[in-house]
């Protein structure tokens, strides 16, 4: 594959649980050739030098049942899946960074758990790439999921913009350095989990955000964010 982007990372955490998630993308950039920067910085273990408490309280009012409120076991619950919210944004962040050192233009960022075997190809992703460009958006998201979908979609158009849109999920999307630039100016607040935190810079920073048709699936597995049950493939 030859893709029109200047720089493709994926965020995964190193356990032996997601191995397997790891072990199935490499093979797939293998056979297609890409060159991937994985980002396994960032531990849970490493966001305690960060104040997470906006973060924190965000889990345990609207976060999994078993992380809200304030007894014993919803408190240890709320702080690990804290931790583990930080720990992929910190992830998140260092792309954006790595984008603003190097002056990439646009990014690709994955996360381990997107399903690249369906939808997405070089014909699709440059097509979607192409009228990303056209439209003078900074931001687009390919992959889905909760069954978010642009609602009126054309037979020969894959991108579409409207000023209302924001994220659907984080497992596959396009950033230009204009939109890098200004998400840095909020991103270590930690104010929510990463595609929350996003919606909140995009609305204050009016980052233009366009949505792929169709999109990008999220693997079935169950998330290491979400303690309720796995992630369907209903996108």
């Amino acid at each position: 594959m030859k893709l029109k982007i200047d720089k493709i990372f994926c965020c995964h955490h190193p356990s032996e649980q997601l191995s397997a998630r790891r072990k199935k993308l490499e093979d797939f950039f293998s056979k297609n050739e890409l060159q991937v920067e994985w980002v396994t910085s960032f531990t849970p273990e490493d966001t305690k030098q960060y104040n997470t408490e906006s973060l924190l309280r965000n889990i345990q009012e609207k976060g999994p049942q078993n992380c809200r409120g304030f007894s014993e076991e919803a408190v240890a619950n709320a702080c690990d899946l804290t931790a583990k919210s930080a720990s992929l944004l910190l992830k998140h962040n260092y792309c954006y960074e790595q984008q603003l050192e190097h002056g990439y233009s646009n990014i690709l960022i994955l996360e381990d758990d997107v399903n690249l075997e369906e939808t997405f190809s070089e014909n699709y992703f440059n097509k979607c790439l192409d009228e990303y460009k056209k439209q003078n958006l900074e931001m687009l998201f390919l992959g889905s999921c909760c069954n978010l979908h642009y609602p009126n979609t054309k037979s020969d158009q894959y991108v579409y913009y409207d000023q209302s849109l924001r994220t659907r999920c984080t497992h596959c999307y396009v950033v230009n350095l204009r939109a890098s630039q200004r998400i840095l100016n909020h991103c270590y607040k930690f104010l929510d989990s990463v595609d929350w935190q996003l919606n909140h810079i995009i609305d204050i920073e009016n980052i233009r955000t366009g949505w792929a048709e169709p999109s990008i699936k999220q693997l079935n597995y169950k998330s290491s964010l979400n303690p309720e049950g796995d992630i369907t493939n209903e996108n």
